[in-house]
Order: C-alpha cells, then structure tokens, then sequence
C-alpha cells in the first residue's frame, strides 16, 4: 500500500481532471501537465491499458505550479505526489543541487570570475552542467562581483530624519545573488521616498525546493523566514517582495488552511457548530473583519489546516500573508495616497511589459505598468499574461529533460516579443528574465530598475 500512495495520489488528479474537462482547452498552449494528462487519458479510454506508474510519475514532473489552472486542490495534490514520490524514491544529486539556489549562489560567489569563466567555456562547462543535471544548451547566469547581501554590508544607508514608512523587504535568492542591481534598485527608490529599509535574515522562499518535492528542506526554510518575518510585523513593518513567486508564495501558499485551523477559529470566536471565514482575507488581524459563517457538520470534512505548512503556526502563517506586499503594489499605493516623488526624467525607450504568473496570481492587477506610464516619454506595451507564458519555470528550465520543453513552451512568447521589437523587455520574474536572456537578443530588467534610472539616469 505504502509503495502506491504516490501513484494514487496522481491518478487520483487525473480522474479528477478527466471527469470536469475544462482545462483541456483552457490549457492547452501553456501549460504542459494537461495536455499530457489529456493525452494519457484519452489513449487509456481507447486501449484499455492503465495509465502506467512511470507515466503518472512523468506527469507529476511537469506541474511547475504557476497557477494558471482554476483548481488549487488539482496543484496541491500534484505537489503532494510528487513530495510523496521524493519521500519513496530520494532526491537526485543534481536537482538537490539545483533547488537551493542561495547555496550554490554562495559556493560560486567565492570567486566569481573563476567560476563565470569555467561556465562559459566548453570544455569546462560541459561537464560541470553535466554533474548538476543541467542541459547543456542551457546558458548559465554570471555571477556578479559582488552579491546583495555583501552591498548592503558595506554600504552606508540614506540617512532619513523622519521615515515616512519602514519595510522589511525579502529580496529572494536569485536578485541576492544572481541580480544584485534588482534588490539594490528597490532599496534606492524606496529610501529616495523617505522609507526606511531593513533587511531581515533571510533564506529562499521556498518554493523551488517544494516544487521538487523536497519537503524538510522546504520547512527548513519556511519555519526560519516565519520567524523573522513575524517579529518584523510585530515590530510594525510591512514586508515587501520583488519576486513575484515570493510574494505569491507568502500571501497564497504558506497561508492555505490557515484560517480553518482550531487555533484560528477559536480566535475569532467560532463555536462547536460553526466554521467562521473572513470576507477580506487580506486585511490585517488587527483590523475590524467582516465573516462568513458555514456548517461546521457539513464543511468540517474539507475546510481544515491539514495541508503542507499545516505544522507552522497558522496565526504566524496569516500574520505573514496579510502583511506581503508586492513591491510594485506598495509603491502604487504610495502614489494614491500622493506620497510618491515623480520628478522623473525624460526616458525616451520603447519597452515591452511581461507580467509574469505568479504576479497574476496575487490578484493585485500590473502595478507597473501605472508607475512606468508616469515616465515622460516612454512607450510601453504589455503582453498579454493570459495568453503566453516564458516557459522556465525557475530552476526546472535548467534540468537537462525539461530543458527542450521549456523551449518549446516559450516559443509563442518570443515570437510576439520579436514582432513588437523593442528596445529593452521589462518583467518582474527574474526567472522569466533568464529564459528572455537565453532566447532573445534584447537587455532585459525588471520594472524597479527602470523607475531607478528614471529618477536618476544611472546617478544613483
């Protein structure tokens, strides 16, 4: 029986999926689980032979959980079959590699023109790549000279008399270590806001490492950012992310169930028949709250904290959530309440803007696009996010079988990227950023960098 859970917890998605039916159009250009859900399915139906456990195990590797699909329970068991896979049959060497990005990070950041100049020549990369499971076409990031984390050491922060704010901002492994001038940019435009900035002890989000099934690794981290990000709200800052996948990860993920958990609802004054759920979940605990009151006897059985963070406090989880802010959702925020600077300079660029999943997902709209169309002169257009997606689904676009697909995912994107033909790609997803550097030949950067330069042309 034990040798099956993980193979039942997959087949279980796909009778699911097969029996509603919906997202076999909706999904079909991008996404590549359901299409190869679809397709098993339909050659079951007509062979009679049982979808097999390699395929079932095959299926489960292509979910990278970017939420386009409607059904949150179908991509919680996905993560749950392939945890329970990973929990079995162990963890290949190059993906424990791969999933914690702070750490190779750190390894190739001793010395990063060594390590830049093994990775860019082929006798060298070849077999390094080969090791950590990477395709070999897949073009690596250079490792900067010096990484976020040593900035802000040797820096000597905007001195401000009387901060009209003070963030806690979570920059993310890959702007820490891969793209330093991303988190840098953030700390620049808010501080020349007069918002007092603070770093807190850090490690990844997360998700990489629960994508790839690894789930002490992914507690591991989750349990130690909790803790530094609830002692950062009690001391009365908001949290602030520039990754998307951050962000959709602390608002979303780590908060799922929370609110039907007992601690929870005894807070809020539920009794022994009822299930009490906040109308606004995003509005702080502190705040006055609106609820829906349901039948405990008749929900009971599917509204509970029974899920993947379920053994981290669940008023620690949802104080976390409801203080994450995306960057670019803050900074909006500041300019209707009038307190944004916009003497920007004139910034004669024509770009094109792509809002990356996981920034759909937080329901917050495209915050950029308002705070980039205040920048005189510049022409902006926006690919349309419902449509197309980039197809590097974070550390999975680098694995040497995941590679060709991920191409082949992103193929529409850049052929409409390429027919606007702009001067520069401008997105939030610094993964997406990798997957726009492999495949297209235009500077790329995140929409804070270009709000930097635009207050200071590059005198920053």
């Amino acid at each position: 029986m034990e040798k099956a859970r993980a193979e039942e917890t997959a087949r279980k998605v796909v009778d699911a999926c097969a029996d509603c039916d919906v997202c076999r159009h909706l999904m079909d250009t991008s996404c590549l689980m359901f299409p190869e859900l679809y397709r098993l399915w339909d050659k079951e139906q007509a062979s009679g032979e049982a979808i097999s456990s390699k395929e079932l195990r095959h299926l489960v590797e292509l979910c990278n959980f970017c939420a386009l699909c409607p059904c949150p329970n179908i991509r919680a068991d996905l993560i749950k079959a392939k945890t329970e896979l990973i929990d079995r049959d162990g963890l290949k060497f190059g993906v424990r590699t791969l999933e914690d990005v702070a750490r190779v990070s750190k390894i190739c950041g001793f010395h990063p023109p060594l390590v830049n100049y093994l990775f860019q020549n082929k006798l060298t990369a070849n077999p390094l790549k080969a090791m950590a499971g990477v395709h070999p076409q897949r073009n690596m990031p250079l490792f900067p000279k010096e990484n976020f984390d040593q900035w802000m050491q040797r820096r000597n922060p905007k001195a401000l008399s009387s901060p009209k704010k003070k963030v806690a901002y979570f920059a993310g492994c890959t702007g820490r270590f891969l793209f330093p001038e991303v988190p840098k940019a953030v700390v620049q435009v808010l501080e020349r806001n007069d918002i007092e900035v603070n770093v807190p002890s850090q490690q990844c989000c997360g998700m990489p490492s629960m994508l790839e099934g690894d789930r002490d690794l992914t507690l591991q981290f989750v349990t130690s950012n909790v803790k530094h990000l609830v002692k950062a709200v009690k001391d009365g800052y908001d949290i602030l992310c520039s990754c998307p996948t951050c962000g959709y990860f602390f608002k979303t993920v780590l908060k799922a169930g929370a609110y039907y958990s007992k601690e929870y609802q005894l807070s809020v004054g539920a009794d022994d028949t009822q299930i009490k759920i906040p109308v606004d979940q995003n509005k702080g605990e502190s705040n006055a709250q609106q609820f829906v009151s349901l039948q405990k006897s008749i929900y009971q059985s599917i509204l509970k904290d029974d899920g993947y963070f379920s053994e981290i406090n669940a008023h620690h989880r949802i104080q976390v959530a409801e203080k994450i802010f995306d960057v670019g959702e803050y900074i909006v925020r500041l300019n209707r309440q009038g307190e944004l600077e916009k003497e920007f300079e004139t910034f004669a660029t024509n770009i094109v803007y792509y809002p990356p999943c996981h920034l759909r997902e937080q329901n917050i709209g495209q915050p950029y696009m308002s705070l980039l169309q205040e920048i005189p002169e510049m022409k902006i257009k926006a690919v349309d996010w419902s449509l197309y997606c980039c197809g590097m689904a974070g550390i999975m676009g680098f694995k040497k079988d995941f590679h060709t697909p991920s191409i082949q995912l992103g193929s529409r994107l850049m052929e409409k990227i390429n027919e606007i033909n702009p001067d520069r790609i401008v997105t939030d997803c610094l993964s997406c950023r990798l997957q726009f550097n492999q495949l297209t030949p235009y500077d790329v950067c995140h929409p804070i960098e270009v709000l930097n330069e635009a207050y200071c042309q590059g005198d920053c």
